[in-house]
């Protein structure tokens, strides 16, 4: 857990927590998240991954009771999008390859995560959310101002999207209890640089309890 806002965060956030939101759910799917995932399947610690299923899940639930569009994007992985520098970025990490090939079962998303009709899906290809996909495209036409951001992982796909989203002038909203990584000391340094320079970065009952407040004042406002 994070310590509590202080002043002018609090107060950043309650003015960005405005009607005109929505959810970015980054890469919760089965090969992040799973035991049986192609990451556990290598060796790597997706603990924090599998860990955060269920509380995105009962937060979407939450806030899409609100009101708020949910968005879930979706990594893919297919070779003719593959380019020779992506090959030599993951030449190393060989186990990325397979991530969440098109069509595969580790491509969908994790068991229990809750999608439902009416959310939006986008599918990428690299890293950020807005690299070669329609995210901008949906976000506009829906006069969304405001992003709040959870997944993973902290140090890659989530922040890639949270910095694209704050260049294109996006208020950017970052529930760090709801952020997964497979590497602790990276997960921390991201959000915390995040925090710094790009986003409010907050727990998931931050942004909840804001959210209320607003739709409550809404609703009392129209009787």
């Amino acid at each position: 857990m994070l310590p509590d806002l202080d002043p002018v965060k609090a107060g950043i956030l309650s003015e960005v927590l405005q009607p005109a939101i929505a959810v970015i759910v980054v890469d919760m799917q089965r090969d992040f998240c799973a035991p049986d995932g192609a990451l556990a399947l290598a060796g790597v610690d997706v603990a924090q991954n599998t860990a955060i299923v269920q509380p995105v899940a009962r937060f979407v639930r939450q806030l899409r009771a609100a009101g708020v569009p949910i968005i879930w994007v979706h990594q893919q992985q297919n070779a003719l999008l593959t380019s020779g520098a992506v090959l030599r970025r993951v030449r190393r990490v060989t186990e990325r390859l397979s991530l969440c090939a098109d069509g595969t079962p580790g491509a969908e998303l994790a068991d229990g995560i809750g999608a439902e009709r009416g959310d939006a899906h986008i599918h990428k290809y690299r890293y950020s959310a807005f690299m070669g996909s329609n995210l901008d495209m949906l976000l506009r036409s829906q006069r969304i101002e405001t992003v709040v951001v959870c997944g993973t992982a902290a140090n890659a796909c989530v922040d890639s999207t949270v910095r694209d989203a704050a260049q294109l002038d996006y208020n950017v909203v970052v529930c760090a209890d709801l952020t997964g990584y497979s590497d602790k000391r990276l997960g921390v340094a991201s959000l915390e640089n995040l925090d710094r320079h790009f986003a409010i970065v907050c727990n998931a009952a931050d942004v909840l309890a804001r959210v209320a407040h607003t739709r409550s004042a809404e609703a009392g406002g129209r009787l």
